[in-house]
């Protein structure tokens, strides 16, 4: 995966954290925001 990519995607999801309403979009968010973290952490050890 691109690194660059992942990034991207973290910051916009810390920007939808921000704005949401109700705790199931914010576990929403946090899944999606692990899964792209550990895509960044796997990239960085290979």
């Amino acid at each position: 995966m691109d690194l660059a990519k992942q990034e991207k995607k973290l910051r916009k999801l810390e920007q939808k954290a921000e704005e949401c309403l109700t705790r199931e979009q914010a576990q929403k968010i946090i899944r999606k925001a692990d899964k792209a973290q550990r895509k960044i952490n796997d990239a960085e050890a290979s």
